[in-house]
């Protein structure tokens, strides 16, 4: 019999203001999904109320090209003036713990990522999610109506937008995101179904221990 590759982790990428952070509080807030999130490494400096290891792993510079060095990152991109990447050893961990490794990064990073499995042969091991907005004239309003950055850097952000969305394809599902209730029910089904054997697994060992 023929061993089929199950998927062990989820990317989840989309252009900035799309609203990957609104969605990803939204699906973790379903336990029952077994998502724990892939804590990144970066050189930015902490916001306020980001803690070290629970938001990011908040490193310098001369660290971060030690990752690299000693080929410990999967993926890393420069994003706005900070290199931000992701551990081997984070996606290991979680695994390890029986949750599935939710990698919410840029579309660089992801499509490294991509390219990493395809390379060994397991691109059947991840599930890729796009999320889209409804239209860009859409994704320009959700980043203006912020109103927390420049005009220089809101530029930048659309500028960069647009090259991330003409790169949807290359991701196995493209979610549009139009109301968050809509997002987060398409994104949890498409999890259950990818996941079935994970998220099942405790139901039939209590099932075993009735019987």
């Amino acid at each position: 019999m023929k061993n089929i590759k199950k998927p062990k982790l989820i990317i989840f990428t989309g252009p900035s203001g799309v609203g990957k952070g609104t969605v990803e509080k939204e699906l973790f807030n379903n336990p029952s999904l077994k998502l724990k999130l892939s804590v990144s490494v970066t050189t930015r400096q902490p916001r306020e109320g980001e803690i070290d290891g629970i938001h990011y792993y908040f490193v310098s510079q001369d660290t971060f090209d030690a990752c690299l060095a000693d080929n410990k990152l999967i993926e890393y991109s420069l994003h706005f003036d900070n290199y931000y990447g992701t551990l081997y050893s984070e996606i290991d961990r979680i695994i390890a713990q029986g949750k599935i490794p939710f990698l919410e990064i840029e579309t660089n990073g992801a499509t490294q990522v991509i390219d990493y499995y395809k390379k060994h042969k397991k691109v059947d091991e991840i599930v890729s999610i796009f999320l889209m907005p409804p239209s860009f004239s859409e994704l320009e309003k959700r980043i203006i109506r912020r109103n927390t950055e420049p005009e220089e850097v809101i530029k930048k952000r659309l500028a960069k937008a647009k090259q991330e969305v003409g790169q949807a394809n290359l991701f196995q599902y493209i979610v549009i995101s139009d109301t968050v209730p809509q997002t987060v029910a398409e994104i949890e089904k498409i999890i259950k179904n990818e996941f079935s054997d994970l998220l099942n697994q405790k139901e039939e060992q209590n099932e075993g221990r009735k019987a």
